[in-house]
Parts: structure tokens; sequence; C-alpha cells
């Protein structure tokens, strides 16, 4: 909400229809979320986003398919931790009509 410490500030900025760049600022933690994603092969997205008051790195490839099947892998790590382990989840959903 503006005019409270609750607030984002976000700029989406489309390149060439493929590519977009999502820089973010977040009043409440002073702190930056940058995120760009990419579109290839038609259905498939690939995303990276860094988060700078956390320290977490995330990649995700997702894809909306036609054919009622969507699915997201994504993988995740916190750069500030000493064992450095990545968080990975894979997500499907199937769409059926009755």
């Amino acid at each position: 909400m503006l005019g409270t410490e609750n607030c984002k500030l976000k700029y989406t900025y489309v390149h060439g229809g493929l590519t977009t760049f999502e820089p973010c600022y977040d009043l409440a933690k002073n702190s930056w979320i940058f995120a760009a994603s990419r579109k290839v092969y038609g259905d498939d997205v690939f995303r990276a986003m860094y988060q700078t008051s956390s320290k977490n790195l995330g990649l995700e490839w997702s894809r909306n398919s036609k054919l009622n099947m969507n699915f997201k892998v994504s993988a995740s790590i916190n750069l500030a931790e000493e064992s450095k382990m990545p968080k990975l989840t894979a997500e499907s959903t199937w769409n059926f009509e009755v």
C-alpha cells in the first residue's frame, strides 16, 4: 500500500517480446529483488531471481502446454548459508474437462 512501509516499487521491461527484466525495490526491507525471464521453444520459460535481503538465488523452468499439462521445476539456494545446499522443487498440473 502506498504511504506505508509495506510498499514495493516494480518496473517491468520486455525486450523483443521474449526477455523480461523486473527490478523491484522493497521499501519495508530496504532491499532489491532482481528477476529476468526468457521464453524459449514457445511454451517454455526460464526465470532467474535474486533477493538482496535474504541472499536467495532462484532458477525456474516452467511450461504452460496447450495439451493441458503444465509443469515447473525450480531450484533455490541461500548464498548466505555455509552448506550451500540447493532446494529443488518439481510441480505438475493436469487439466481435465468433464
